[in-house]
């Protein structure tokens, strides 16, 4: 015989099952106006469906086109939108300026603990201030640009390949080359040279080795569209099902990653080596505190450093070439500015960091680059502290989520002009005093205490190269209408940057 309390329950539940079609629709519908109406976001305006579900931001994501699509929302919508729940994304660079800088208390959403290694998160990855903070400062040390300069000669080799190939294209007028998959081959071999002293093999193959490439793409599409609602990581990457499954192991760079830990053990001999490479310089700073700097936490920040810095530096030096080749009185100008560096010896056979900074007209074409398309297409997001806070005037709850984007903030007309869609290297040289202003509100690299720590080598190994090349070869674009095709992972991935090369004369 059942008690009350059993005939309660199973009463209940009979009413549940038998009315299931009538109540999900409607708790849900209660849910979306609560959301839509009752919240303290509700009077900023965005999509619709932005503001009831999050299902709306991964299906924005889904379109790879978050650097074209969040500045279009921006335009429609105005400085403030609300495109989540719980979240808005800020126009105002003045307002991106707050939310990065260092001691104002906003933090990393979970939207970064998708990112891999779940089990030791690198510096990017990591979501804990306090653990960020000692985890950076050793690392600081070896990515510091003294520490970079000294690897120099080894980014110098890497070039010398690099021209090596190219030379083999030079003689056929009719032949298109790929510059954008050579430039990405580039930036991956400095990379394995800065780390781990050798090479991945891009450049002397001339391929996506072991499609290692496309394999980070995909790890960084799928970072990018399920950081959008981190709890489905538990249904598919985190979810134990997945490792039953059938995989073919490690990954060309995980694997050179890991067997270059192997090489170097036992850590304390490490004082020994030939060469102080990045892997070097973070075993050495887990050797002074192994409690807060782990042997994980060596792997994952020089492994990260391969799938941070290759896309990134690859995705801006295509930009480069691009808006460069498009406009040919700028690329006139250019090649005339490092033609006569040339021959007044401001630029030596091997290009220095320090004759780059004097080759203005080349400085403002690659700030302008960084201006116009930011190697990261995503939003850079952090969450309102306990408190809550202010931001230009606008108050927030704590736990709110707010975005801001490079390709957004860099369209700003009070801070850039109001020829902000035009790329115009010129704006970095009419006004010194406007220059650094601008300069202020460039966001490429992100900003404050979590600023991009691979900062330094993007920029020395760029400074290097592109100088190098523009004095060495002449280039045009094969099919000059085109755009470059881009789709946003991460970061943005870009083809079609094909042209014709041919040597300059001595």
């Amino acid at each position: 015989m059942l008690t009350n309390t059993e005939f309660s329950i199973r009463s209940a539940f009979s009413i549940l099952y038998e009315y299931c079609y009538l109540i999900i629709p409607v708790s849900l519908a209660c849910i979306a106006v609560k959301r839509r109406y009752l919240s303290l976001l509700s009077k900023h305006p965005g999509p619709f469906w932005a503001s009831v579900t999050r299902l709306w931001k991964l299906y924005l994501t889904s379109r790879g086109r978050s650097h074209i699509d969040l500045p279009a929302l921006h335009d429609k919508y105005g400085p403030i939108v609300r495109i989540a729940p719980n979240e808005v994304s800020l126009a105002s660079p003045e307002a991106a300026r707050q939310l990065l800088s260092a001691g104002k208390g906003f933090h990393k959403t979970s939207f970064y603990w998708v990112f891999p290694p779940p089990s030791n998160p690198d510096i990017f990855t990591e979501i804990r201030e306090h653990v960020h903070a000692q985890k950076k400062r050793v690392a600081n040390v070896p990515y510091s640009m003294a520490a970079m300069q000294q690897l120099a000669p080894f980014i110098e080799d890497t070039i010398d390949m690099f021209f090596e190939k190219l030379d083999g294209f030079t003689h056929a007028n009719d032949t298109t080359v790929d510059l954008g998959a050579w430039l990405h081959y580039f930036a991956f071999d400095v990379l394995g040279e800065v780390a781990f002293s050798r090479k991945f093999g891009f450049l002397e193959q001339g391929v996506d080795v072991e499609k290692a490439i496309k394999t980070i793409d995909d790890s960084q599409w799928y970072n990018g569209l399920i950081g959008q609602i981190p709890e489905l990581d538990y249904v598919f990457r985190r979810n134990p099902i997945w490792s039953l499954l059938p995989n073919t192991g490690p990954g060309l760079i995980t694997r050179i990653a890991l067997s270059e830990m192997d090489k170097r053990k036992p850590f304390e001999n490490i004082e020994k080596s030939d060469r102080q490479d990045l892997l070097a310089s973070l075993i050495k700073g887990h050797l002074k505190d192994p409690s807060k700097f782990s042997t994980g936490d060596v792997f994952a920040v020089a492994h990260g450093a391969i799938f941070a810095g290759s896309d990134s530096t690859a995705s801006t030096m295509q930009s480069f070439f691009y808006h460069v080749l498009k406009n040919a009185p700028i690329y006139a100008k250019l090649q005339s500015e490092i033609e006569t560096a040339a021959r007044s010896g401001t630029i030596s056979a091997k290009v220095q960091w320090s004759e780059a900074q004097q080759l203005p007209y080349f400085q403002a074409c690659l700030k302008e680059t960084f201006r116009m398309r930011p190697a990261v297409g995503l939003n850079i997001t952090r969450a309102v502290p306990v408190g809550g806070a202010e931001i230009d005037g606008v108050k927030y709850a704590a736990g709110t989520e707010i975005a801001v984007n490079g390709w957004v903030l860099h369209r700003d007309k009070t801070i850039f002009g109001d020829d902000v869609d035009v790329f115009r290297p010129e704006r970095w040289l009419d006004d010194k005093e406007n220059a650094k202003n601008m300069e202020r509100y460039l966001f490429h690299f992100g900003g404050g205490s979590h600023v991009c720590i691979g900062r330094n080598l993007a920029l020395l190994e760029i400074n290097k190269v592109l100088p190098h090349l523009l004095r060495e070869y002449t280039f045009k674009l094969a099919r000059p209408d085109a755009e470059l095709t881009a789709h946003t992972t991460f970061f943005v991935v870009q083809e079609g940057l094909d042209v014709y090369i041919t040597r300059n004369k001595a």
